[in-house]
């Protein structure tokens, strides 16, 4: 009985150890993140469908809207790769993640395969103040999907961004400063292949305008988290039907309610929790009729 006990008691030490070594081999042991975003063609600025986005080892093939996102990935996952018919090749630098919190990197552009120039281009500039021209450290600037933070001279800087990226009247990214209201980036000129570094100038930011109610709206409705109280944290795409193009996005407060002001059509809306605790998506669609007779859509995850 004895020797039984002993070998029973190896064997299990042996799997615990088999385990903790198995564990330590996935990832690095770093926390989980979510990660999204949306693909677009430099030369239109227009979602592409059917972009195979890959990030540490998933893949998520993007629909009309072109948004991708991922859940429980690395927080330290290097890198995100795009491939689709007709479009080169794309693999960009991913900044480090926020463990258990969604991470979104925005519009990501990519080239067609007839684009010259690849993903060579760099780009700098400065964020101040619009009232005042004070340097804004610490915002955060979103360019074609690369990340970065202002130093405390409120500079930037990116490379590996698409030449020919801005063209197309399109807003190519955003900065978002605490105190500030987000401020998109649409570039005056293509950005131009090395050596040239295409200097972007200072882009301004502003206070938010206070003592103004909130708009109307007319596709509106409530997304409830089962077993929660606090319902905030839920993303809500409103998508065209038709064309298949993202018109805004809605972001809940505590009270889970939304709301867009669109003209008549008609469009999807989609709802996204990626928690902490995480619920499976939904979408639903609305008709509007007419502008001044609003749609509800509520949501219960």
């Amino acid at each position: 009985m004895r020797s039984i006990f002993r070998y029973v008691f190896a064997g299990s030490a042996l799997l615990s150890l088999l385990g903790l070594s198995a564990c330590g081999g996935g990832g690095g042991g770093s926390a989980p993140a979510d990660l999204s975003g949306r693909i677009l063609l430099v030369s239109s600025g227009t979602p592409l469908l059917g972009a195979v986005v890959t990030v540490s080892g998933q893949n998520y093939t993007t629909t009309a809207d072109g948004t991708f996102i991922f859940h429980n990935i690395s927080s330290t996952s290097p890198s995100i790769t795009v491939t689709a018919t007709g479009v080169q090749l794309l693999t960009s630098t991913l900044p480090i993640l926020k463990a258990n919190s969604l991470n979104d990197i925005g519009d990501v552009f990519v080239l067609n395969t007839a684009d010259t120039g690849g993903y060579t281009a760099t780009a700098s500039g400065q964020v101040v103040r619009s009232d005042t021209f004070a340097v804004v450290p610490n915002a955060t600037v979103k360019l074609s999907g690369h990340v970065t933070v202002t130093d405390s001279a409120g500079n930037f800087s990116f490379s590996g961004l698409p030449v020919g990226l801005g063209n197309s009247n399109t807003n190519v990214g955003v900065i978002q400063a605490s105190g500030f209201e987000d401020k998109p980036i649409l570039l005056d000129f293509p950005l131009v292949a090395p050596p040239t570094n295409n200097a972007l100038g200072q882009l301004q930011v502003s206070l938010p305008v206070g003592g103004i109610p909130a708009g109307p709206t007319n596709i509106r409705g409530k997304v409830t988290l089962t077993g929660q109280t606090d319902y905030s944290g839920t993303v809500v795409t409103l998508i065209n039907k038709g064309s298949g193009a993202t018109v805004a996005t809605y972001t809940t407060g505590k009270d889970g309610t939304y709301g867009f002001w669109v003209v008549a059509g008609s469009y999807s809306v989609k709802v996204d929790h990626v928690g902490p605790p995480a619920f499976a998506s939904q979408t639903s669609d609305a008709t509007l009729v007419k502008i001044d007779v609003p749609v509800t859509v509520n949501f219960t995850l």
